[in-house]
């Protein structure tokens, strides 16, 4: 009996070890798909924040020439020489443009939806890398739309002015014909305080956009880390 009974106790032991072995196995597994999955979502998040990273470059060399143009009409209110803003405005947007328009922002997000969407970014195990990714993704770029938002506002309230006032300028054409127009346009001390608001705006948002680019690049390291 006592036989019986041992041995039940040892095939009951052996079961009972066998189970717990296959959990342990089934839950490592479990743990490194996870971590394999991991890895791969952060480098598809890791070139979409590179993409950003070109995007955020490209509209700062753009905020930086619109605000080089704004600067060059402020510093020259009176004395402004039309042929000169024919050349700072000659290797893009017109002068008109250059001083009313906006630049919308549309940073690539598609990677990130898709990862946040179907819980990747959750099951991420460092805590700090998803915070500032939540961060880089979902709350600092909203102070930057704000203010493009509020450029957009201004630009819509200028351009009516333009429009009503200064008809001939709307589409940016500079010729002979337009000259006493133009002139008239940059004495005008309603575009004054217009250009002077734009371009404080523009420097606003360029601030925020070097700012978040540094950030990006930290994400990046961070990134690249974790991945090491």
């Amino acid at each position: 009996m006592k036989n019986i009974l041992a041995r039940g106790g040892i095939e009951f032991l052996a079961v009972f070890v066998g189970i717990i072995f296959s959990l342990y196995v089934d839950e490592n597994r479990d743990l490194n798909i996870v971590r394999s999955n991991n890895k791969k979502n952060l480098r598809s998040l890791a070139n979409e924040i590179d993409q950003r990273i070109s995007y955020i470059d490209n509209r700062i060399s753009q905020y930086q020439r619109d605000i080089k143009v704004g600067n060059y009409v402020i510093d020259n209110w009176g004395k402004t020489n039309l042929d000169s803003i024919i050349d700072i405005t000659s290797d893009g947007r017109g002068i008109v443009l250059t001083l009313k328009a906006y630049r919308a922002i549309n940073l690539p997000i598609s990677v990130y939806n898709s990862l946040n969407s179907d819980g990747s970014i959750g099951k991420l195990e460092n805590d700090s890398l998803k915070i500032l990714i939540d961060n880089l993704y979902e709350v600092f770029p909203s102070h930057i739309v704000d203010g493009v938002e509020n450029e957009r506002i201004l630009y819509h309230s200028f351009n009516q002015y333009i429009i009503e006032k200064y008809p001939m300028i709307v589409d940016g054409n500079f010729d002979d014909e337009n000259k006493i127009v133009y002139k008239n346009f940059f004495e005008d001390s309603v575009v004054l305080g217009y250009t002077k608001e734009k371009t404080h705006l523009r420097e606003f948002i360029l601030r925020l956009t070097e700012r978040y680019k540094k950030d990006l690049m930290h994400l990046t390291n961070m990134i690249n880390e974790f991945l090491d």
